[in-house]
């Protein structure tokens, strides 16, 4: 559980989005430039397949070669994953791709908004206060067409901004805080309140939690910050499991997992995926957690995007005590 947090608050910051996303099964991994605090970069690199081509027949025995058929491309929406990271595409949506960077220590998930639409679902006892419509409380509504899902952000008496929800002011929205705002086409934006996020007749939710890690591009995590400027840590621990929430310039968005990582880390590999905004969302030792889902045989199966994740994935075919936010198929 997050403890109480008092923070000292920032100069108005515009939050920085992210892509990233972590490679499932089989998949090659991308590193990222060594970081600091307690993550271990790794040394290695993808390996390239080649083909062994055989030597050409003579003209006289030549044959027409055969050409095989153009299949789909691995991205059929409006957007593309960000250049430079070793992507792999997630079958149960098109909308989806993940990538394991910093020697397995983070994951990232990157999201197309044009297939995919999003739901904010409260938990039962955090955001403390808040209402809950019947269909957010009813977990059909959202399985039915669920492919992805992670964690929400910190208690509100954390004192680490505000929350609306379904026209009510559960907590004082705050100029300046790292929001994330769902409106009622099932589109998430990522942007800091007051500036680039403002009210208006279409949001459903906006969650605030702390100020932008991530402004216009800009790492907001200093190397001077203390251990309440992006959450108390048990222990004071510097590097704990952390998770955020980035938006690129595109549109698209990058939910970043984090194993024992300080927050100039998260700051690094959200700006890596593209994320222009981004903001924290929970941390420490089994609060932050992504998970992908499937249906085979009509069976739902849910997978950890990165294998130190602490939680089940079927936390979020129910009710959860903590907010998170479900990704749904369009």
């Amino acid at each position: 559980m997050t403890p109480t947090l008092r923070r000292t608050r920032s100069v108005s910051l515009a939050t920085s989005v992210l892509v990233v996303a972590v490679t499932l099964a089989g998949c090659a991994q991308s590193v990222s430039p060594a970081s600091s605090g307690a993550s271990t970069p790794s040394s290695g690199s993808s390996a390239a397949v080649g083909v062994t081509r055989s030597a050409a027949p003579t003209p006289a025995a030549a044959k027409p070669a055969a050409v095989a058929p153009a299949g789909p491309t691995p991205w059929s929406g409006t957007r593309q994953p960000p250049a430079g990271i070793a992507w792999s595409h997630v079958s149960a949506s098109p909308g989806l791709a993940v990538a394991t960077v910093d020697g397995g220590n983070v994951t990232l998930m990157w999201m197309d908004p044009s297939l995919l639409r999003f739901r904010f679902v409260p938990g039962t006892k955090w955001p403390e206060r808040s209402p809950m419509t019947a269909a957010d409380s009813q977990s059909s509504t959202w399985t039915a067409h669920l492919v992805a899902a992670f964690n929400g952000g910190f208690k509100l008496s954390d004192h680490v901004g505000g929350y609306y929800y379904q026209g009510h002011v559960v907590a004082p929205l705050l100029n300046g805080d790292a929001a994330l705002a769902v409106r009622r086409d099932g589109s998430l934006s990522v942007g800091v309140w007051g500036n680039d996020l403002t009210m208006s007749p279409d949001l459903v939710v906006v969650r605030e939690n702390l100020h932008p890690i991530v402004l216009n591009g800009v790492s907001q995590a200093k190397a001077s910050d203390t251990p309440t400027t992006w959450g108390l840590t048990l222990q004071h621990l510097r590097a704990v499991n952390r998770s955020a929430l980035g938006q690129l310039a595109d549109g698209s968005l990058v939910f970043v997992f984090g194993h024992l990582i300080i927050p100039q880390t998260v700051a690094r590999e959200l700006i890596a995926a593209g994320a222009q905004q981004a903001m924290m969302l929970d941390m420490n030792v089994t609060w932050p957690t992504g998970f992908l889902y499937s249906r085979t045989g009509g069976r739902f199966q849910g997978t950890k995007i990165n294998p130190h994740i602490k939680r089940s994935p079927s936390i979020y075919l129910a009710q959860f005590e903590k907010d998170f936010v479900a990704v749904e198929s369009r």
